[in-house]
């Protein structure tokens, strides 16, 4: 087995396990405006999927324009925002986003994310407390990049399955599952893989009986290895 048909293998395997996995977008696609997507992808960091979308709702809902993010008081985004954690510092986040918007870009959230993958990219992480995943995370759904963001989860089941190396940062871990999985198919494979993660392939106690890719994953032949020589 080839490693390229490893990767094609696994995302056969995840088709089969979840279907079609789909992104809640609906708030920024509805209206056009990808600074929603942003600003969600911000909340999302370091909690809980309910933690931060009860966090994004109580957000739109409060302000629903860029302009009003960027004139509002910090204080006012925090208190909104709370449940989410790390407010204090996700709270400057998106208003510094507002405001880069607003002032450079005449309220254009197009044009912030446009041009190139790496310029856009780059753009994206000159605001504070925007990484590589948040802006990776947005340009694969707002522009369609053929690109698979990486976060806790795809960090811990790529390495498992063995897709992406063991050592080595975050950009490491992208472009190995960029070579193993194929275009047209990376979107799903970030969002299967995230799933895969919270449902089944746990930081702890990974629940081994529900996962198709068992004789595809170097963790599990690694562990089973050791239980038969320590039994």
């Amino acid at each position: 087995m080839t490693s390229a048909r490893k990767g094609e293998l696994v995302v056969q395997r995840l088709e089969s396990l979840f279907g079609n996995v789909a992104f809640d977008d609906d708030y920024w696609r509805e209206r056009n405006e990808p600074f929603w997507l942003i600003a969600e992808t911000i909340l999302s960091q370091n909690t809980s999927s309910a933690n931060s979308r009860a966090a994004f709702r109580t957000l739109f809902s409060k302000y629903q324009t860029v302009e009003a993010v960027s004139l509002a008081d910090v204080q006012d985004i925090e208190r909104a925002i709370k449940q989410a954690g790390l407010y204090e510092t996700k709270a400057r986040s998106i208003r510094a986003v507002a405001s880069e918007i607003l002032e450079k870009y005449e309220g254009d959230t197009w044009s912030f994310i446009g041009g190139s993958y790496q310029s856009a990219r780059e753009r994206l992480q000159k605001v504070s407390g925007v990484g590589p995943k948040t802006a990776d995370v947005v340009l694969l759904f707002a522009r369609d990049f053929e690109i698979i963001p990486v976060d806790t989860h795809v960090f811990r089941v790529s390495r498992r399955i063995g897709l992406a190396p063991q050592k080595g940062g975050y950009d490491a871990v992208k472009m190995a599952l960029e070579d193993e999985i194929p275009p047209g198919k990376r979107k799903f494979a970030h969002l299967a893989l995230i799933r895969l993660g919270r449902e089944i392939c746990v930081a702890r106690g990974p629940q081994h009986w529900k996962c198709p890719l068992t004789d595809l994953c170097d963790y599990y032949q690694a562990t089973s290895c050791r239980a038969t020589n320590t039994s």
